[in-house]
């Protein structure tokens, strides 16, 4: 009848090109399309790749660290702890929040993972290194010319080389119920080992000193003459040593 209105046609064969595009052989009259949601899914699983890619990076540097941990004071290593902190707290966040902070956070974390492989990097090449100091000769020494002793490092592995070798070192009575001639005693260090600096150090009995290597890499000799009042006997009770870059 001429009065009644004609149902649109049937479209077929639609097709679209290019990412996240449709196609469809047969759409009916009243079909209805929202496209603006489609590339979404791809950013979000984008965002969780992300994260996740995060959390491996975090157990991957903790299980690195393990392994390889360099040793030495806790304290040289408060920014490398400092940088696995902040990647653990922007990992977890990262699985709490909308996509687009997630991402964020996510590529927080990593860079806080790769800040704290460079800090473990830095301390396992210049950090300290703790040293035993082997101590030769006789003990106690007595007298105002009491007497010398060597201090003895032996040479470090390759990757304990340092520039620096600190050393702190204790002289006590030798008899503790004697009253004390701590007081009255002085120690001189003669670095016995050629190029190492300063050559001559006079300090009193309970001290810190240092010296500089120069490059030096071998074996370390260090002469260490006590000087007391005469009727004193002193012992060589504590020395320990360190190196470093510092």
């Amino acid at each position: 009848m001429s009065g009644e209105e004609s149902p649109p046609p049937h479209v077929t064969n639609v097709q679209a090109n290019g990412g996240n595009s449709v196609s469809a052989g047969q759409v009916g009259s009243h079909a209805t399309f929202n496209f603006g949601t489609l590339a979404k899914p791809a950013r979000w699983q984008r965002s969780v790749v992300l994260a996740l890619c995060a959390s491996v990076a975090v157990v991957g540097l903790v299980v690195y660290a393990s392994v390889t941990w360099p040793g030495g004071p806790w304290r040289q290593f408060l920014v490398f702890h400092a940088f696995v902190v902040a990647a653990s707290a922007a990992a977890l966040a990262a699985w709490g929040f909308a996509r687009s902070l997630r991402t964020t956070l996510a590529l927080a974390s990593v860079l806080c993972c790769l800040l704290g492989l460079v800090a473990l990097a830095h301390v396992d090449r210049n950090g300290e290194i703790p040293v035993e100091i082997d101590v030769r000769g006789v003990q106690p020494v007595v007298g105002s010319r009491g007497g010398t002793l060597t201090l003895v490092m032996a040479q470090p592995a390759p990757e304990d080389v340092r520039k620096r070798l600190r050393i702190a070192l204790t002289v006590a009575d030798d008899d503790p119920s004697t009253p004390t001639c701590v007081h009255k005693t002085t120690a001189t260090l003669t670095a016995l080992t050629p190029g190492i600096t300063p050559g001559t150090l006079r300090v009193p009995a309970d001290d810190v000193v240092e010296f500089d290597l120069h490059g030096h890499r071998g074996e370390v000799l260090i002469g260490f003459a006590v000087e007391t009042e005469p009727n004193c006997a002193m012992r060589l009770a504590k020395v320990s040593g360190t190196l470093h870059s510092r």
